[in-house]
């Protein structure tokens, strides 16, 4: 091979160091941004740790997943436990307020009976009284059967007076049309003084509590007069 010229050679030299100086040259900004706004652009993110702050994240979400599942699983328990004992106090204060209500039937029932005894009792001493002869009456028997009515007067006013309080009305039977659902007709007669199915007296006084019947009324009826093998009521 021919030595280069020497000429060539410089030629090669400076075109060489020219293209060294311009490699080492800061690359000019792109077009359409001022050159002043490339000092204020963040440098691009390193890849490993944009990786690695992803992977932290995800695990912290997956982990309030989990304690939000715990905690949701648990408010549940505890609703549900509450729930049961919701119902449970519920049925418990049913049960208890069944009870008070039976427990105040059965007194009820007890005041009734001793209120039938008063009733009994003044019944019996105004037939007394009214069978004694006027001449004696006034000077033996008559002051205490007064004296023992006025007293049972008392006690049953004070008893009914007790009854009212509880909610306990008598039922309205003598004159009114026979009610089944009310009374019991222990005793059907024939008359003509009254419209048949009429109540002609009251063996024993029903009752009714809060609007339910307590007690029925034992009652005499009236009958239709033209139907046979009924008892006449004279």
């Amino acid at each position: 091979m021919s030595a280069m010229d020497p000429q060539r050679r410089r030629q090669l030299l400076e075109a060489v160091e020219h293209w060294l100086d311009s490699a080492s040259e800061a690359e000019p900004p792109p077009t359409g941004i001022p050159a002043d706004m490339e000092t204020v652009l963040a440098p691009a993110p390193d890849l490993f740790s944009f990786l690695s702050q992803l992977t932290a994240l995800t695990r912290e979400t997956q982990l309030q997943g989990r304690a939000t599942n715990r905690l949701h699983t648990e408010l549940g328990g505890k609703l549900e436990t509450m729930s049961e004992q919701i119902a449970s106090l519920d049925a418990s204060m049913r049960k208890m307020s069944e009870v008070r209500r039976e427990a105040r039937l059965e007194v009820v029932g007890e005041l009734l009976d001793v209120r039938d005894r008063f009733v009994r009792g003044l019944e019996e001493a105004h037939r007394r009284l009214a069978t004694l002869p006027a001449w004696f009456a006034r000077f033996t028997q008559r002051p205490v059967l007064e004296a023992v009515i006025q007293g049972n007067l008392l006690a049953r006013e004070r008893l009914d007076e007790v009854l009212r309080r509880l909610d306990v009305q008598e039922i309205p039977c003598l004159g009114k049309p026979f009610d089944p659902t009310l009374m019991h007709a222990t005793e059907v007669a024939q008359t003509t003084t009254a419209p048949p199915g009429t109540v002609l007296e009251v063996f024993r006084a029903g009752y009714t509590v809060g609007g339910r019947v307590l007690r029925f009324a034992d009652v005499k009826v009236a009958a239709d007069p033209s139907v046979s093998g009924v008892q006449k009521e004279r």
